[in-house]
């Protein structure tokens, strides 16, 4: 952990978790992983079926992070509208940027093949009604005709829902508003556990809840307590079980409360930067894989969609057969098994080659630009 002065606010600047970092980018990781379709490989064996859930830590993380950032701040009469600007120029203008680039590109697509046309000039899953709700980042909690445009953006929709209502929870009754995000979050991962399942909007909103709220809680537990100064050995026991915990359901059932709650356990004992596990997790690679982890969230589906209509092309001319891929169409690796795989790991490696200039170009400039437009320099949270 690594502590910053304090601000002029009257409330102490946050500590600073560089571990947590690492655990967002290899979650990013994880989702790309996950969103490159194949048939043979490790993912016809199923290796990768829950990693969609990769999802849910986001959510944890963010709700640890936003409390250890502004909670006391809030609480203290930080400013409530700068720091929903705040937050919103850390997120919005990539979107955006990214937003743009799917339509420009569907939009010559459906203009060179016109037989590939599903909805006017739009090729693929997007729909021209859908473009002012994903524009307004509002896809995760409004209805949409469809798979909307950039379809990971949906959490960091959630995500802005979260910080409007955590930062309203603390404006209005303080740090004890806790309390209530830990109620909803269990009230949420209840009922997806015994009352039957979340679908749609209510899927979304109620896994944001729930990892957000877990992860709020944790650090007001943090708050009023004085972390255990663990053994590193006892540390490092605790961390590679918390992330034997957290593959058990990834690589079992996939269990929403089972998952939340293992990596609820991971982020606590990561925070306290006592094992090998998480002091490995501070080292440059594994942080510059946190400074990433948002850009490649964001370019990840683009680059794959794009990776598999070169392969539409080039798989007939090179006498090839590794993809089954078709322009505007369904697409999924074939094999042999270990090309399958090989080619997994090249077009991850292609999505963080493709995010660092978006991150470079985009990302980083607009967040220091908000900062700017904000006032004052913003406590740098540990996302």
């Amino acid at each position: 952990m690594v502590r910053q002065s304090t601000d002029g606010s009257g409330a102490g600047m946050p500590l600073r978790y560089p571990v947590l970092d690492a655990l967002r980018g290899l979650a990013a990781l994880g989702v790309v992983f996950h969103h490159i379709p194949a048939t043979a490989g490790l993912s016809a064996a199923g290796f990768d079926a829950n990693f969609g859930r990769m999802v849910d830590l986001f959510f944890v993380l963010s709700g640890f992070v936003i409390a250890a950032s502004y909670g006391a701040k809030l609480s203290a009469g930080f400013s409530f509208s700068r720091f929903i600007w705040l937050r919103w120029g850390r997120v919005w203008p990539l979107h955006a940027a990214m937003l743009t680039v799917f339509a420009l590109s569907m939009l010559a697509l459906g203009v060179m093949r016109p037989e590939l046309r599903t909805h006017g000039l739009m090729a693929g899953q997007g729909d021209p009604a859908d473009l002012p709700i994903a524009f307004l980042l509002l896809q995760g909690v409004v209805p949409s005709l469809g798979i909307t445009w950039n379809h990971p953006s949906w959490s960091v929709s959630v995500e802005m829902l979260l910080y409007l209502l955590a930062a309203a929870g603390w404006k209005l009754a303080g740090q004890r508003v806790w309390m209530a995000w830990l109620a909803l979050a269990v009230a949420v991962l209840t009922f997806a556990t015994f009352g039957g399942p979340l679908d749609g909007l209510a899927s979304n909103i109620g896994r944001g809840i729930a990892g957000f709220g877990l992860g709020l809680a944790l650090h007001r537990a943090y708050e009023q307590s004085s972390p255990p100064q663990l053994p590193i050995a006892v540390a490092t026991v605790l961390e590679l079980a918390a992330f034997a915990a957290l593959g058990a359901v990834l690589w079992g059932s996939g269990n929403l409360m089972a998952f939340d709650l293992a990596a609820t356990a991971l982020v606590a004992l990561s925070a306290l930067q006592r094992g090998l596990v998480s002091r490995l997790l501070c080292a440059a690679p594994f942080q510059w894989l946190g400074t990433m982890s948002y850009a490649l969230y964001m370019v990840h589906v683009f680059v794959i969609g794009r990776v598999f209509d070169l392969l539409a092309v080039l798989q007939p001319r090179l006498g090839l057969m590794i993809a089954d891929s078709t322009i505007g169409g369904a697409d999924a690796l074939t094999g042999p098994d270990w090309q399958a795989d090989a080619m997994k790991l090249l077009i991850m490696a292609l999505c963080l080659i493709v995010a660092v200039p978006f991150a470079r170009l985009i990302e980083q400039p607009a967040r220091a630009w908000s900062r700017r437009l904000a006032g004052r320099p913003e406590p740098r949270p540990a996302n």
